[in-house]
């Protein structure tokens, strides 16, 4: 599913409100978040009606946020604004399959499953969670799986929970530069050098002995065996 220009205004709008936390004007949410004038009454209706803001008429109107952000989710936003939140014709009801397989289809299965985790993580970020000042914050969970070799200090990148993270480690020349870049793009900044000191390369080797060792270190687990750690 790919979000409308209206919610993407929406959003800019929820996020704008609930940063000023005053009656906000037509023309400063036009002039500052790049949004017409003209479209602004079509997307707070929507917003109005969801208890999300709520608008004064007047010379001195305008449009205030309605509930704390921390109690506004991105789904309650985006399903405003969205004609459905199915990313599949078979999920928004059950006649929705022509051939009536839900019972025994795997893909509506995976579907429904890939659904639920679509629902349950916009309904984990909070309004707040975005507004929050500082490049520091942690939006989101995710990880990633490398393999590296100990030895020749070069690694492999296995799997990222997150795809962005994996575009982004695969540009490091190497395992220490890896780190390096993962730190500063997706740690806390006051984390930065624990965890480059924690994940170094030279750290890895260690307690590296023949066999498999595994013990936990800092909030990572590695796992060790001939040369060749995952992280």
């Amino acid at each position: 599913m790919q979000l409308t220009s209206t919610t993407d205004y929406a959003i800019r709008i929820v996020c704008y409100l609930a940063a000023q936390r005053q009656m906000i004007s037509t023309s400063e949410l036009s002039q500052e978040l790049s949004v017409p004038a003209s479209y602004i009454p079509k997307i707070t209706k929507k917003l109005k009606q969801a208890g999300i803001i709520k608008a004064c008429e007047g010379i001195k109107g305008g449009y205030q946020i309605a509930k704390q952000p921390e109690n506004i989710s991105l789904r309650d936003v985006i399903s405003c604004t969205e004609s459905t939140m199915a990313i599949s014709r078979c999920l928004e009801k059950e006649e929705g399959c022509s051939k009536n397989y839900i019972a025994c289809c795997k893909v509506h299965q995976i579907l429904l499953d890939l659904q639920n985790i679509y629902n349950n993580r916009l309904e984990s970020v909070k309004i707040s969670d975005i507004i929050r000042p500082g490049k520091d914050e942690y939006l989101g969970k995710f990880y990633v799986i490398i393999k590296v070799n100990l030895r020749e200090k070069d690694y492999e990148c296995i799997y990222s929970h997150n795809h962005d993270v994996y575009e982004q480690v695969k540009i490091a020349e190497s395992y220490d530069d890896f780190i390096k870049k993962y730190a500063e793009k997706y740690i806390c900044e006051a984390d930065w050098i624990n965890v480059q000191k924690c994940l170094a390369g030279e750290n890895l080797t260690e307690h590296l002995v023949d066999g498999c060792v595994e013990e936990e270190i800092f909030y990572r687990g590695i796992i060790e065996n001939n040369g060749t750690s995952y992280v």
